[in-house]
């Protein structure tokens, strides 16, 4: 984007954002924070004590994970931080983290922040895991086995069989399963969102990401959590407290308002969501332009010919066709390709944004 020249009309299938807000509970349980001394002083580490107790019983009646508020749960500045307090915390300089490719960009390059390596395995044609390469990959200086489902930037929703075999494997080798599940909310048609952390009835070798940001209609908020093992609790908490100290207050009053007062909140989005899927599954479909159709997150990753240069055709739509989208490459997809989100915009402009992708995509091929 920053080497583009962006129509001023541009339509954005780029960011993976939802199109919607937070509830109004939670902005106003914000403001309320704002103008009060809690709102302005530091808060605990942790997280509050009454937004720790509402995840606690989310986890326990959506997820089927029993987590302890004080000692399973810390609250962050978002996921992506989430992420990146438990690697740090689990790991060593040199330790490897088996992430299954095409990755989610910020968690690759998190591992490499934390001096740690990569070990990149391919998912299969359709972006399902192939559990046993997975494990084929790890070795003696493997910490830990990344998952996202719903994914980003697939779509992929994994089933719970490969999920929960996953899950059992690193118990065995005695390494972590970290399942991130920022977009547990959004599976569709007959796919189901599972928690690994459910298998893991005492919350021994995995940890669970969660976030406030496409759930809620509240990324600009910054509030995630991580769910992890008792026995790692204290070292996440350090790195929490030297990266962040604590989420912003009145972005956690905001999260606790929404979660107790409207836990149905994301189910209200989910119809409007499908209806625009449905039609860029509909339109790439009928002009014959290959991706496997994924069923959850907001996102498709087009396949591209072998033969073309991913970021130049992105380029070329932006400049040309005034469509955004965002090539395979930083996501570590090995073959030329392209992510579109769908969860950003209405039918109306969702089909516009087609018609452009479309004519721009049969111009540049």
């Amino acid at each position: 984007m920053m080497h583009c020249n962006v129509p001023k009309d541009a339509i954005s299938f780029g960011q993976g954002v939802p199109f919607f807000g937070p509830p109004k509970e939670a902005v106003a349980a914000a403001a309320t924070v704002l103008s009060e001394e809690v709102g302005y002083r530091y808060g605990l580490d942790i997280g509050t004590v009454g937004l720790r107790n509402v995840i606690a019983g989310k986890l326990k009646v959506s997820n089927g994970i029993d987590a302890d508020p004080d000692e399973n749960i810390i609250v962050c500045a978002g996921a992506n931080q989430a992420f990146f307090n438990v690697i740090s915390a689990i790991t060593d300089p040199a330790d490897g983290i088996v992430l299954p490719t095409p990755y989610y960009f910020n968690h690759e390059m998190a591992v490499r922040i934390a001096g740690c390596r990569p070990i990149l395995v391919p998912t299969d044609e359709d972006y399902q895991l192939d559990v046993d390469a997975m494990f084929d990959a790890v070795d003696e200086r493997t910490r830990a086995v990344v998952t996202v489902s719903p994914n980003n930037p697939t779509g992929a929703v994994f089933p719970s069989w490969a999920l929960n075999e996953v899950n059992e494997r690193c118990a065995d080798a005695g390494i972590i399963h970290i399942s991130d599940e920022a977009y547990e909310h959004f599976a569709f048609g007959m796919a189901d969102h599972y928690s690994p952390g459910s298998f893991d009835k005492t919350t021994e070798h995995t940890i669970s990401l969660f976030s406030f940001s496409k759930s809620f209609g509240m990324p600009g908020y910054r509030v995630g959590y991580s769910v992890h093992p008792e026995w790692m609790h204290n070292d996440v908490l350090k790195v929490q407290d030297t990266i962040g100290l604590c989420a912003p207050m009145p972005s956690q009053a905001a999260a606790e308002a929404a979660l107790r007062l409207c836990p149905d909140y994301p189910s209200r989005f989910v119809p409007t969501i499908e209806e625009v899927r449905s039609l860029f599954i509909k339109v790439l479909t009928e002009n014959d332009i290959p991706f496997p159709v994924t069923d959850g997150g907001f996102y498709f990753l087009l396949k591209l010919p072998d033969d073309v240069d991913a970021l130049a055709v992105a380029k070329r739509l932006i400049e040309d066709h005034g469509i955004i989208t965002i090539p395979g490459r930083p996501f570590g997809a090995t073959f030329p390709a392209l992510r579109v989100s769908y969860g950003n915009i209405d039918l109306e402009v969702a089909a516009e944004g087609l018609e452009r992708l479309v004519n721009g995509l049969e111009a540049i091929l």
